[in-house]
């Protein structure tokens, strides 16, 4: 981007067409982050367990690309979420390398033990692929010039 976030909300809010700009702009962003999340599933599947089944488990969370932009900031989010039995997992710590699970069999308060596993199933993807970065950043200057054409 050739601009800063700031400058570029700034000009946005002076732009008249500012609606059609932020909704293309909006299907640009969501269209450039698209390709990473199979990329995310396939390494939860690659470096996850694959006894019991976790790494199928893990792949087959819901992902999801939210952008948002405030007069002060602006930002693609990807997100991810799993339900479990009981409550949402821990897919952040599982990123982190971290993994509880009950002894098989027994779900009781007790049986819950911590398990290393390998870490970076989600990050991992997301920092090695640069074309998502590029193509977001391409969204974000089209869109700069058709403010700027007027």
């Amino acid at each position: 981007m050739a601009v800063s976030a700031e400058q570029f909300a700034a000009e946005l809010r002076a732009f008249d067409g500012r609606r059609q700009i932020v909704k293309a702009l909006r299907r640009g962003l969501t269209r450039a982050v698209r390709p990473v999340i199979p990329k995310v599933r396939a390494h939860a599947i690659d470096i996850l367990p694959s006894s019991g089944g976790l790494g199928r488990w893990v792949a087959s969370a819901k992902i999801g690309a939210r952008i948002g932009y405030t007069s002060r900031t602006a930002g693609v989010r990807l997100r991810g979420g799993r339900k479990s039995l009981r409550d949402a997992s821990d897919l952040r710590r599982l990123d982190a390398g971290s993994l509880r699970h009950p002894t098989f069999g027994r779900r009781h308060g007790n049986a819950w033990h911590p398990q290393k596993v390998t870490p970076g199933w989600w990050t991992d993807p997301l920092s090695q692929d640069q074309q998502w970065v590029a193509a977001a950043d391409a969204e974000v200057d089209a869109a700069l010039d058709i403010i700027r054409r007027g």
